[in-house]
């Protein structure tokens, strides 16, 4: 018996020392030491979800990859690279601000992760808005000059802006420019939209739902007339003692051919045979010739007509 309790305890001991001279060796042979891996490539996660959700990164911190320090063993760290470690920043949750976000890497099984540097970025994240806005048809007063230009065809009549906040909230007004009078041939003429800010200046990096605006132009000749009255049946022994007629001038629209044939404007013929108290005082249509347009006046004026005896 006790030879085989004397047994048993130096097998244990065998054992323990056996255990304890491997880990010596394994010790010895294959330590743990530290090293730091350089340029280790920086991935932002969530970015995607970013765009989606109507935001962007306006700036960041210029730093593309980060040095990790790790700890293993000899033989572990011997066959490691940058490639074999991750390292990324998540962006979360988007919302408008400048953040700062802690980097996280992960490494192989047996790799602990001492320390990064550096260890945190800042971003700034901002909002894509957007803005509808009617478009201004500019036209110098050289090519207006005795005429009348109406747009005939357009589209589109308004675009949308979008782009980044501060930029969008510069936009003043989307303006295109006539500045020859080739596009005033009637034909369909594309256009290119300018973005301007309150004092006129071109607003940059805007994204617009249409570059160009498709635009056509009526263009008819103007000219200012006298109207004149057109009367009949005035009795023998009267004569127009007093007349007026407002407004004295009008002016009108039409093919440049036809305008230089009229000098002046009719009203229509007023009878003059029986009038009360010899005095006429009312509204008048005015005679119109076809193809003959008013430029913004009524069509009527205001006529009054005195009528007294002969001498």
């Amino acid at each position: 018996m006790m030879n085989n309790k004397n047994d048993r305890k130096l097998v244990a001991l065998s054992i323990l020392v056996a255990v304890i001279m491997w880990a010596f060796v394994m010790t010895s042979t294959n330590p743990s030491l530290s090293k730091t891996v350089r340029n280790v490539p920086l991935t932002i996660k969530n970015q995607e979800d970013l765009q989606k959700d109507g935001y962007t990164l306006v700036g960041r911190d210029q730093v593309s990859s980060v040095n990790v320090k790790v700890e293993g063993s000899r033989s572990d760290l011997a066959s490691l690279t940058a490639d074999d470690l991750i390292a990324s920043v998540d962006l979360g949750v988007p919302t408008e601000g400048i953040k700062t976000l802690n980097v996280k890497v992960e490494g192989p099984s047996g790799i602990k992760i001492e320390s990064v540097s550096p260890s945190n970025f800042n971003f700034k994240v901002e909002k894509i808005v957007k803005k509808d806005l009617p478009i201004e048809v500019r036209i110098p007063d050289r090519l207006k000059e005795s005429k009348i230009i109406n747009v005939s065809e357009q589209d589109p009549k308004r675009i949308t802006v979008s782009g980044l906040r501060n930029n969008v909230d510069k936009v003043n007004k989307l303006v295109i420019s006539i500045n020859d009078d080739e596009f005033l041939d009637g034909k369909i003429h594309d256009i290119g939209v300018k973005v301007l800010d309150k004092n006129g200046k071109s607003v940059e990096n805007i994204d617009l739902s249409k570059n160009d605006v498709s635009i056509a132009f009526d263009v008819l000749q103007s000219k200012e007339v006298n109207l004149e009255l057109d009367y009949e049946n005035l009795p023998k022994n009267m004569q127009i003692e007093e007349s007026k007629i407002s407004p004295q001038k009008i002016i009108i629209k039409g093919e440049k051919n036809i305008l230089d044939k009229i000098n002046s404007i009719k009203t229509r013929k007023i009878d003059l045979s029986s009038l009360k108290n010899n005095v006429f005082e009312q509204s008048v249509e005015l005679n119109i010739p076809e193809s003959v347009e008013l430029s913004d006046t009524d069509s009527f004026a205001n006529v009054y007509i005195k009528l007294g005896k002969k001498n």
